[in-house]
């Protein structure tokens, strides 16, 4: 076998014939690749010039090293062909050896991180080598941190046999690597040889790993699918032109028959005005604190994008908690700042589950992180930054550099995540040129607050000035009157007061009532009593509704219609003079531009209320908006939610505090949830241990912990066409099912009796149209509803 024929991947199945890819062309393509797309990381980075010149080498040397062991001749035999089966030698000890000789910690780390499953944990090793001594005869004057054949330290059996079989694999590779070395030097040229140490700063780790991975894969992918291997480049960003188009389009804006000249208009115009023209600081983290209808969205981005021409950013993130809010925001940029002649697709990357693309290509980009502008959700971005996972790291390199826009801050994360986000997000802007803005209506300053981020506390300025901020106060006094109602209500008595309380509005401007309550099956029997009350039928057509219903108890198709139609109703429409109502769980309480003449929130935490505040008299057409504070009198149809036990005790201990006005909303929920966290031993217990896994370098733990929301629950498909084609294996687009379907908790699904859609088994997708009844107003709510009031009227007892 000649050095040039060595073989690192063989022919697709569907092109058998083609040449392999070969060994010496990988690596090379690789280096062509990836050592421009880290040298731009590097370009960003306030890192000192010597460090640089290390982390280069090293990276050099992954990419040189990372598939070393595929050399064995054992190996080169399957990939020819002359064997069949697996690969007899796992070849991802070898390069570890060679890193383990150098004192190259990072090195091997990032070579074993990119074999599943990822980076591995620090503690995990040091157990490792302790008890590979123990358990066999191995020399105790080695190195066996991440030696072996690849595992999952802390997932597999602990036997006297497992411990042989990786002592085994490392004899293998010590006796064969002279002749890997000769091989690799000879088919590829001199690997860098230094050493270093495992970078206290993980995220440095996560990058190299990150950027080792997308060469990898673009090289295999760019072989598979028969193309040329593409060279590195940053995306066309042009921020210049993009900040004139966003100014032409917020101009635009005012000229409208909506801009009325009011003095939340002109605040508005001011408080844009002040972002784009303000001189900027040498800073690199901000906060936003404007109140709602300020015109958060626009002014941040004229700010983020001038700090992009400052600094020649790399992209602008723009990070929200929901989906709905994503898509408002996508929506809102393809005007503003998408330019003649783009494809949106390739300039804005919509990143979330139910996004669609054009094929198979731009759902890559999107994937990836790689256009200019990237539009993800909070779980997506913060889930990557803790991942020891190869796949989901391959995109974290293209945070490096960028203005990143984290909106609704206040919801992006339960309180356990922030001290370990925080250092994150201190990483990136400290060493690797990232600028950040932290914006919402109810902030929560918890980055100056030791008793969420300890030893990490910062201040940060907030691009609201004081001029801007005083004249908001202003007129955020008269904007919202809050109420409450003191005693617990029953379902019924509260129908009737959301009826009376249009007759009590001192508006007949749009006359709508907003009602948020804690869970979805309350929301589904709020709604169908108050929607009785005027004859509507669950066949009524969405668009004469008079009561609307949205939650995640509708499938995400039903809920987009929902959320149309309230954002039809929001301009002129046949519903200015007739009243309606809304019925909702949390899901539009923030950052959707929706607007009510009176509001009801059912007592939940004080972020909650302020954002639903943000919902009525929205923009201050009105004289005045009026939002009541409630709680249920709990039966079997309007359910207590156990997770606000807390939250609902401390906003009555700071409602005062909220009537009054006397102190700012900043203050206030940032003094609410340092309450909440410190109620609760377990969460606080959480936040410590997976921060000092952090700092220990324990990877897997992180991945493991760092988990936003929880996962069990399972897909329920409610659409029967959808049902039957998963039954007959032909459904083409998986998409279909992330439309028709809800995701339920697996305690409802065993109570409910639903069953597992035939052939999905493996995936765990249950059906609720062959058990239940579903529609478009109710949700799986009509399969709920109807059966029990049925039940109940022929005098049966539930």
């Amino acid at each position: 076998m000649t050095l040039s024929s060595l073989i690192a991947h063989t022919p697709p199945e569907r092109d058998v014939r083609r040449e392999p890819h070969y060994y010496p062309d990988h690596i090379s393509e690789m280096l062509e690749y990836g050592l421009p797309l880290f040298e731009s990381l590097l370009r960003y980075s306030n890192l000192d010039s010597i460090t640089k010149l290390q982390l280069l080498d090293t990276f050099k040397a992954a990419i040189m090293l990372h598939d070393m062991g595929k050399l064995d001749e054992d190996n080169q035999t399957v990939f020819s062909g002359r064997s069949k089966g697996k690969l007899p030698v796992d070849h991802i000890d070898a390069g570890i050896a060679i890193a383990n000789e150098m004192l190259n910690e990072l090195l091997a780390w990032v070579i074993r991180g990119h074999h599943a499953p990822g980076l591995p944990s620090k503690s995990e090793e040091r157990n490792f080598r302790r008890k590979i001594i123990q358990n066999t005869n191995a020399p105790r004057d080695r190195n066996y941190l991440l030696r072996g054949r690849r595992h999952h330290r802390d997932g597999e059996s602990q036997s006297r046999e497992y411990f042989e079989a990786h002592l085994k694999a490392i004899e293998l590779t010590e006796s064969r690597l002279s002749l890997y070395k000769q091989r690799q030097i000879s088919s590829c040229g001199e690997y860098p040889n230094l050493k270093f140490e495992l970078p206290e700063e993980s995220i440095t780790t996560r990058l190299l790993l990150s950027c080792l991975v997308e060469a990898d894969h673009t090289s295999s992918a760019n072989y598979h699918d028969n193309v040329e291997m593409k060279r590195f480049n940053l995306p066309p960003r042009r921020w210049q032109e993009r900040l004139n188009r966003l100014n032409d389009y917020v101009s635009a804006l005012d000229e409208t028959p909506y801009a009325q000249k009011t003095v939340r208009n002109q605040i508005r115009h001011d408080f844009y005005s002040e972002c784009k023209e303000r001189a900027l600081t040498n800073d690199s983290m901000y906060m936003c604190s404007a109140p709602v209808g300020l015109g958060k969205t626009t002014s941040v981005t004229a700010f983020l994008l001038r700090k992009a021409i400052q600094r020649d950013a790399s992209r602008l993130f723009i990070i929200a908690p929901f989906t709905n809010i994503i898509t408002q925001t996508v929506t809102t940029l393809k005007k503003a700042v998408l330019l003649d002649g783009e494809e949106s697709e390739k300039i804005i990357a919509e990143c979330h589950h139910k996004v669609e693309f054009s094929n198979k290509e731009l759902r890559q980009y999107s994937t990836n992180w790689q256009a200019p502008i990237v539009v993800t959700t909070a779980v997506q971005f913060f889930e990557t930054l803790a991942s020891a996972q190869p796949t989901s790291l391959r995109k974290l390199n293209a945070l490096v550099g960028a203005v990143i826009f984290i909106d609704e801050s206040h919801a992006c994360l339960p309180p356990r995540f922030l001290k370990i986000a925080w250092s994150w997000l201190k990483a990136f802007s400290n060493q690797w040129g990232c600028q950040i803005v932290f914006s919402s209506g109810s902030m929560v300053e918890y980055w100056n607050d030791s008793f969420f981020v300890g030893e990490l506390k910062q201040k940060i300025p907030d691009i609201l000035t004081g001029a801007i901020d005083s004249r908001v106060g202003e007129i955020e006094k008269n904007r919202v009157e809050f109420k409450r109602l003191e005693q617990a209500i029953s379902r019924s008595d509260l129908v009737e007061k959301i009826i009376q309380s249009l007759d009590d509005s001192s508006t007949k401007l749009k006359q709508s009532v907003l009602i948020i309550v804690n869970t979805v099956q309350s929301a589904a029997y709020l709604a169908y009593y108050l929607a009785e009350k005027f004859n509507q039928k669950n066949a009524t057509p969405v668009k004469e509704r008079t009561v609307l219903h949205l939650s995640t108890g509708l499938a995400p198709i039903n809920r987009d219609n929902i959320l149309q139609e309230i954002l039809r109703r929001q301009k002129d429409s046949e519903w200015d003079s007739q009243a309606w109502f809304l019925v909702a769980t949390s899901c539009v309480e923030a950052g959707v531009d929706i607007d009510f003449a009176v509001g009801y929130r059912e007592r939940c935490s004080i972020s909650s209320f302020l954002q639903t505040a943000g919902r009525i008299n929205r923009h201050g057409r009105r004289a005045s908006g009026t939002l009541y504070d409630f709680s249920f009198i709990h039966d079997e149809e309007m359910l207590k939610h156990p997770s606000f036990d807390d939250s609902s005790i401390i906003f009555d201990e700071l409602w005062e505090g909220l009537v009054n006005k006397n102190k700012s909303y900043t203050e206030l929920t940032t003094t609410a949830l340092r309450k909440e966290f410190s109620r609760s031993n377990e969460s606080q217990a959480i936040a410590e241990s997976i921060y000092q896994d952090e700092v220990k370098n324990n990877f897997q733990e992180v991945d493991k912990g760092f988990k936003v929301i929880s996962a069990n629950t399972a897909t329920v498909v409610v659409e029967n066409s959808v049902v039957e084609a998963l039954e007959k294996g032909y459904l083409a687009d998986w998409r279909l099912v992330q439309k028709h379907s809800v995701q339920l908790w697996f305690n409802k699904i065993n109570k409910l009796e639903l069953k597992q859609i035939r052939g999905c088994e493996q995936d765990g997708i249950y059906s609720w149209i062959n058990d239940y009844e579903y529609d478009d107003f109710l949700g799986i709510y009509a399969g709920l509803i109807n059966p029990r009031r049925i039940f109940k009227q022929l005098g049966g007892v539930i």
